[in-house]
């Protein structure tokens, strides 16, 4: 069972890592696109099917739409994103309505369309769109849709609607580039009404705005203000505004708006009555334009007006029938416009239909299929409750069955622990027996020998007076030593004191023969109820380690560290003195000793030696 969990965690995390690969290689080429599609759209075409096909959520699948729709737009495809623009709207409606996605698709559709679709549909696109969106949480999106509907009014020529749309515009747009959009809008309006003056004002509160001169907008501004001071008889000031737009556009290669500016510097021209300077401008008017059909059609009609004011008449007609064909190739183009756009419309609508009647056929096969999906569950849920059972069952088993297990090795563990202990305990007794045999041998025998030794001497008058004095201190130390010895070797006396006070005084032996020690003993009354061979045991360690420094290692100080946790025993024992070689018979029997009995009580030892002294580190089991 944890296999299969492991096994199906494994799958998706390999689906996720798959997962963040492809959306970050979108994100890698949507970033190629966005970088050239204004410059260089045919460049960009291939990357934008890329991310098209790259698509998989439905957000992707919007973004590419979109950049495929500005692509051939920008390539003059005009089918192409006609086809792109209509199917982001729609998917759009269908996914994202009244969410940003949504409005976006709008303002795009509407945008290009301006220049290809009746203006009755995109007014109704952009109203139905107003209707639901929240200006609160979507201002940008709200105040360029209200710009779009003042657009499509401008060009029906409502003028006082245009106005008003862009005045709402204006409200909720933020930035000076929309400002900027916003007068040179209004500037548009007054020109329509011959407000030239207000068309002045407009042009330049926007181009008072400009923190920079080298982008497009600004000689665009002064393009506009030079044929509006024109159109006032500002010859001065509209002459100087032309020849600044002009430089501005050379020096940074805004060359769609030459054409334009010779044009109306020919106009100026006109007006000073430069005939050389009137023929040199239209020229690279004519040179400068890059099929802006309404430029050229005015181009001509300022050459057809120039040749007619030299009495060239031949050139002059040539002029007047290049304008009337521009003028019928415009009006084709526009019923072309309003064909194509009525196709569209028919389109959309067998569309809708064709769409409403899979929707209901959709509908019926759904609610077949969710009657379906409803009885197979049910199906599944029992399914899934009698295996669930089942495997509760057999886990309930095997659990019973490893606790009874776990039971008997519990038991036959305690059972050969209890042996052992028995074992240990017969031992610590019979070696108890043996010392206090040895004791009372000791005490009985060596030291009243000893005491009578002292008594004959003392009565000797025949010796020395000192050196009788010499000999009986000496007796009185090995009779205080063989004492001491009895009392060590006695068991039963070490174990009627408490630990900490046996460890004092312990403690006083190296203290009596001048060595300093330190000691910090860390422990609780817990330590006094453990086992008596347990005790004993830990008492012996300490007084055989300190014994062999007093016999051994030369030292003037010891550190003594007994430190008690809630399963363990810590002993460090340290001193100062010259070392050992741990191979040494001087030190050898005692510390075996030591290690015998840290291994009787299932401890671990570390020992550490130098020319600067000893370290002895324990560590017990309670």
């Amino acid at each position: 069972m944890k296999r299969k969990i492991a096994l199906l965690f494994v799958c998706m995390f390999q689906t996720l890592i798959a997962q963040n690969t492809s959306n970050e290689e979108f994100d890698l080429i949507k970033e190629k696109v966005v970088a050239q599609y204004i410059n260089a759209p045919l460049k960009a075409k291939n990357e934008a099917y890329q991310l098209y096909r790259l698509a998989k959520t439905n957000e992707q699948k919007i973004i590419a739409y979109r950049y495929l729709g500005y692509i051939h737009d920008y390539s003059g495809n005009v089918d192409s994103a006609r086809y792109f623009y209509q199917k982001q709207l729609q998917f759009s409606k269908e996914h994202f309505l009244a969410k940003e996605p949504y409005y976006q698709s709008v303002i795009d559709y509407a945008t290009w369309g301006i220049n290809y679709v009746d203006t009755n549909v995109l007014i109704e696109e952009l109203t139905k769109a107003l209707l639901k969106i929240n200006e609160s949480q979507f201002p940008q999106q709200k105040g360029l849709m209200y710009m779009l509907m003042g657009d499509l009014f401008l060009r029906e020529k409502q003028l006082e609607k245009a106005n008003e749309y862009f005045d709402k515009s204006f409200r909720l747009i933020r930035g000076k580039s929309s400002e900027q959009d916003y007068y040179l809008r209004k500037s548009e309006v007054a020109l329509k009404k011959g407000d030239y003056l207000n068309a002045k004002e407009n042009l330049l509160t926007g181009f008072a705005l400009f923190d920079e001169k080298d982008v497009y907008d600004y000689p665009l501004f002064l393009n506009k203000l030079g044929y509006v001071y024109l159109l006032l008889g500002d010859i001065e000031n509209s002459n100087q505004c032309l020849y600044e737009s002009l430089h501005y556009q050379r020096k940074n290669g805004f060359s769609s708006l030459l054409s334009s500016t010779y044009l109306n510097l020919s106009h100026l021209a006109r007006i000073e009555k430069n005939e050389r300077l009137i023929k040199f401008n239209l020229d690279k008017a004519l040179e400068f334009n890059q099929g802006n059909i309404l430029v050229l059609k005015d181009i001509y009609l300022a050459y057809k007006d120039y040749y007619s004011s030299q009495g060239d008449f031949l050139n002059e007609n040539e002029s007047l029938a290049l304008f009337n064909k521009i003028n019928d190739s415009i009006f084709n183009v526009e019923k072309a416009k309003l064909g194509s756009d009525l196709e569209s419309r028919f389109q959309l609508r067998e569309n809708k239909k064709e769409l409403a009647l899979k929707e209901k056929i959709i509908q019926k096969e759904q609610k077949i299929k969710s009657q379906f999906v409803i009885g197979f569950g049910i199906l599944l849920v029992l399914l899934v409750t009698l295996i669930g059972v089942y495997f509760n069952k057999i886990k309930t088993q095997k659990k019973l069955r490893n606790n009874q297990k776990l039971l008997h090795e519990e038991q036959l563990k305690s059972m050969l622990e209890n042996q052992r202990t028995e074992i240990i305990k017969e031992k610590i007794k019979a070696k108890s027996e043996e010392r206090s045999r040895l004791s009372l041998e000791l005490h009985d025998g060596i030291a009243n020998e000893i005491g009578a030794l002292k008594v004959a001497l003392t009565n000797e008058k025949i010796l020395d007076a000192n050196a009788i004095n010499s000999v009986v201190d000496k007796i009185d130390k090995l009779y205080n030593e063989v004492r001491d010895w009895s009392h060590d070797l006695n068991s039963d006396k070490i174990l009627d004191i408490e630990f900490s006070q046996l460890i004092h005084s312990l403690c006083l032996i190296p203290e009596k023969k001048g060595i300093k020690i330190r000691k910090n003993i860390l422990i609780d009354e817990k330590i006094n109820t453990l086992d008596d061979s347990i005790l004993l045991n830990i008492y012996r360690i300490i007084q055989e380690a300190i014994n062999n420094i007093l016999k051994h290692a030369q030292a003037s100080e010891i550190q003594l560290d007994i430190i008690q946790s809630e399963s363990e025993i810590f002993l460090i024992i340290k001193d100062n003195g010259v070392g050992f070689s741990k191979n040494s018979s001087k030190s050898g029997i005692g510390l075996k000793n030591i290690e015998k009995r840290i291994e009787m009580l299932q401890g671990k030892f570390y020992l550490i030696t130098s020319d600067k002294g000893t370290t002895l580190d324990i560590k017990l089991p309670i």
